[in-house]
């Protein structure tokens, strides 16, 4: 899959996670053998993201080593991390 649908795919992911207030933090797994680094998605998200209600959250990786394990392909939102709207 290209970086760039890959991280269209993160932002829809994140955008329509569940829970209210505003998104400070999206925490995104990455496997082994996905292809890609958390870097190169993290430069990526971060202009994909400008102007949209997740520029500037944090993104938190959390790294599948294990070759074997079910999720060495996968790179997807498993949380995203809110504020609610205090007014």
């Amino acid at each position: 899959m290209a970086r760039q649908t890959l991280v269209q795919r993160l932002l829809e992911q994140a955008t329509n996670y569940p829970g209210g207030g505003y998104p400070t933090r999206v925490h995104i797994l990455v496997g082994a053998l996905s292809n890609i680094s958390p870097s190169a998605l993290q430069g990526q998200f971060g202009l994909a993201a400008a102007g949209s209600v997740l520029e500037g959250v944090e993104l938190v990786f959390h790294v599948v080593g294990d070759p074997q394990s079910p999720d060495a392909l996968a790179v997807r939102v498993v949380d995203v991390d809110r504020v609610r709207d205090a007014s």
